[in-house]
């Protein structure tokens, strides 16, 4: 028999975001009979802490937290380091900044030869600084997982040789998100978002497009599901353009494919994105999309046809898109077209799948 492949998941944390979701829906679905995986957190906090040790792994927290740098990262790295030498895993994954960093160097220390970084964005964002410690770490890694092609050309673009990334996206169980009728006539519109309150998503200009459309004299009520450092100033914002009543922020959610439901049309306003968890769950929801035309974003829409493109930090073209979503008839065409995407190309099944086989095959590179 066949000895099961192991595999050691270095993370940030266990907050609500798209890529701890991402693992949570990987580590669940993985086969049991192939597979034996233990995870290390730099932290253990977050809202999906208690999920992920549901599951059944080992979980092993390292009581970093988010500033690696100083004693108490040394700490931690010398246990990740024991911890990954104990396990003795064919491949060791890092994910994010300071997950894939500290899961380069004790890869490496521990004489892992399959080190790999998940590049999830394309780190528009990035200060000289992060650049540089991205740099690094992507250099440490044998292999680097991307979620789509723009953020392979991004990981290819700081050094990393082509074959030595695999794209496998984002993945999203439809099941979870029932599609329903656009809003009836007479009925106010909610239009829709779900991500993190931070720069990259850029809900300054998405703001700025509802007040165009409220200044138009469209009907409609907004609801933004995230929490994040820029939610005191989004919320100012708001006020100042006279939305203070229009715009609901909802804080962070567990709620998220209910709150889907209640959306008539789900906006994507960022400037950077890899494929955003959120933009497969409202086309699973069989939402009218409108989304800025960035990072990953192009190859999940097929071009616009699943949805609305537009350029990034335009208030104008993203309330012209808005206005067209809008449209009862049109919403729906687009809107079963995504769902139809989302299902026979994005489906969690395909993810976990694609995960196995990669893990199987640089495994087997390790073994020979």
């Amino acid at each position: 028999m066949i000895a099961p492949v192991r595999v050691m998941f270095v993370v940030q944390d266990f907050v609500v975001g798209g890529a701890e979701r991402h693992l949570i829906e990987l580590w669940r679905g993985i086969d049991r009979s192939r597979f034996t995986i233990e995870i290390a957190c730099l932290s253990r906090r977050g809202p999906l802490a208690d999920e992920a040790g549901s599951l059944g792994w080992p979980i092993h927290d390292l009581a970093v937290g988010r500033r690696i740098y100083g004693p108490r990262g040394w700490r931690g790295l010398a246990r990740l380091i024991h911890l990954v030498a104990a396990f003795r895993p064919g491949v060791v994954h890092g994910y994010l900044m300071t997950g894939g960093l500290m899961a380069a160097l004790a890869g490496r220390a521990a004489g892992v030869p399959a080190v790999v970084i998940a590049k999830r964005n394309v780190d528009a964002f990035e200060t000289p600084r992060q650049r540089a410690v991205h740099r690094f770490a992507l250099g440490l890694a044998t292999h680097v997982t991307a979620v789509s092609r723009a953020v392979a050309r991004s990981a290819e673009a700081l050094g990393v040789a082509p074959e030595r990334i695999t794209v496998i996206p984002n993945g999203v169980d439809a099941s979870r998100y029932a599609p329903r009728e656009a809003a009836p006539n007479g009925q106010v519109p909610v239009i829709g978002s779900v991500g993190c309150l931070a720069p990259r998503k850029d809900y300054a200009t998405l703001i700025d497009a509802l007040a165009q459309l409220d200044r138009s004299g469209r009907r409609f009520r907004a609801l933004l599901v995230g929490d994040g450092p820029e939610r005191a100033a989004l919320e100012a914002r708001a006020r100042e353009r006279g939305l203070g009543d229009r715009i609901t922020f909802a804080g962070e959610r567990r709620d998220v494919a209910d709150l889907l439901s209640t959306m008539d049309v789900f906006v994507l306003s960022s400037r950077e994105e890899g494929i955003a968890n959120a933009l497969l769950e409202a086309m699973a929801a069989g939402r009218a999309v409108v989304a800025t035309a960035v990072g990953g974003t192009p190859e999940v829409m097929a071009g616009g046809e699943t949805g609305w493109l537009v350029p990034p930090g335009s208030p104008e073209r993203l309330a012209e898109a808005i206005d067209q979503a809008l449209d009862p008839g049109e919403a729906a065409r687009r809107g079963q077209a995504a769902r139809r995407a989302v299902v026979e190309r994005m489906g969690i099944d395909a993810m976990v799948r694609a995960h196995e086989r990669f893990y199987a095959a640089i495994a087997g590179e390790r073994r020979g």
